[in-house]
């Protein structure tokens, strides 16, 4: 049986090209010896009936009047999607985001399932790694989660698969009737600015990628956004938007705010085993210009409030979809030309929310998930914020022949974390929301 693309995944498969490959990747490292290659493969072919589309391939509409669609592979081999590999002695740091390097600058073969799970031997320590990668037409960041969670068990003595919580669903306003699908349009269109010019999106963009990350904390996070009075996902913006300022003032290249890509959860349904893209897009101010930290967060807290009141995550929704009306070439066209250019955003933020507490795979404790986002068009930086266990993990993923320096923001992002923990400790606590 079939499974047409929706409207947003075929748009991620639209911008694909030699030089923006639509992948999600993520690194697991975890303690402990790694399993052999047989105990892996069996614990990833037992969980294969939870993944469906991991024997799937997209079949019809590439370059047809007609979205593709999921089609079971007759020729599915397991073999093929799973790897193995060793790290460089000492397996450190550098050796490690080496290989995360090389992972997500290789394309995957878009005539197969479109995944790649890797056992990442040889880590320092005596660690080893799971590295996953997956098309973004197949997944967001909330489903790629729940693939992960397909491996993890919360108990290290059982393999059953973890249950996972999915964020509360979208509950829509019942007082509020929805405008007018013209309406909708109109808002989107007038809701979108032009991004200014800087080095982070103008392009183009080639096709090797730079991932570097820092963890906090997760604890100092909340008692630092409580002082503010906001949410993580503000405080976590607020953090990108005064570190992007560090790094612009560095280049002397400081603009009055920059706009980021940032996606929101538009799900209606927080059961488990969800896959595919419904995310609405959400286009916030970050005020690099302003220089005390206090007003940033604050210019930073009214910005996401603005996109909020507005709708614009449904309103760039309603936009999207009404591009999937159209035939597949002009759908197509559409995306790359108007949904994922240089001129709409400077940069991407992601923030996903993975399990609270420890998980394991056969036995061994999860330590660690390091992310990759893809680069769009004419962009040369993403930057996905992952929670787990009690720490919020920063990966940024550049083009590092047009950002080569990419390690000094994840340093200015942790700088600014140090800024907004101390400016916080003066400030009068007061208790919201902790997303």
């Amino acid at each position: 049986m079939s499974t047409r693309l929706g409207a947003l995944d075929a748009a991620f498969l639209h911008i694909e090209d030699r030089s923006n490959r639509m992948q999600l990747a993520g690194i697991l490292v975890f303690d402990g010896a790694a399993p052999t290659f047989s105990e892996f493969r069996e614990a990833v072919e037992t969980r294969l009936p939870s993944l469906p589309h991991f024997r799937q391939r997209l079949t019809g509409g590439l370059g047809g009047l007609l979205r593709p669609s999921w089609t079971p592979d007759a020729e599915f081999d397991l073999d093929y999607h799973l790897r193995r590999t060793a790290v460089p002695s000492p397996g450190g740091r550098t050796e490690l985001l080496a290989l995360v390097d090389e992972l997500t600058s290789a394309p995957l073969d878009l005539q197969r399932p479109l995944w790649e799970m890797t056992l990442v031997e040889g880590l320092e320590d005596g660690h080893f790694g799971i590295a996953l990668k997956v098309h973004h037409c197949m997944v967001d960041g909330l489903s790629i989660m729940q693939i992960f969670a397909t491996l993890f068990s919360a108990d290290p003595a059982s393999d059953s698969p973890l249950a996972l919580a999915a964020p509360p669903p979208r509950q829509a306003a019942p007082t509020a009737p929805r405008p007018p699908l013209t309406e909708r349009l109109g808002r989107a269109a007038a809701s979108v600015r032009v991004a200014p010019r800087t080095r982070f999106n103008t392009g183009p963009s080639g096709p090797t990628r730079a991932t570097d990350f820092t963890t906090v904390p997760l604890e100092e996070i909340h008692r630092t956004r409580r002082a503010f009075g906001t949410t993580v996902n503000n405080l976590v913006l607020a953090t990108v938007t005064g570190a992007l300022r560090r790094y612009l003032e560095r280049h002397d290249e400081l603009v009055p705010e920059l706009y980021a890509f940032v996606p929101v959860n538009r799900r209606t349904d927080a059961g488990p085993g969800f896959h595919g893209n419904q995310i609405g897009m959400t286009y916030p101010a970050l005020p690099v210009g302003e220089a005390d930290p206090v007003a940033r967060v604050a210019k930073v807290v009214a910005s996401v409030a603005e996109c909020v009141r507005t709708g614009q995550a449904d309103d760039t929704a309603a936009l999207l979809s009404v591009s999937g009306l159209a035939p597949e070439p002009v759908a197509a066209a559409l995306n790359r030309l108007i949904q994922f250019d240089g001129g709409l955003f400077n940069l991407t933020v992601t923030n996903v929310p993975g399990p609270p507490v420890p998980v394991y795979f056969l036995g061994r404790r999860l330590l660690r998930i390091i992310g990759s986002t893809p680069l769009t068009k004419r962009h040369a930086l993403t930057i996905a914020v992952l929670s787990y266990a009690g720490e919020l993990t920063f990966s940024v993923t550049t083009d590092p022949r047009r950002l080569p320096d990419g390690s000094d923001l994840v340093a200015d992002l942790a700088d600014e974390l140090v800024l907004l923990t101390a400016t916080a400790a003066a400030l009068e606590p007061t208790t919201r929301s902790t997303r």
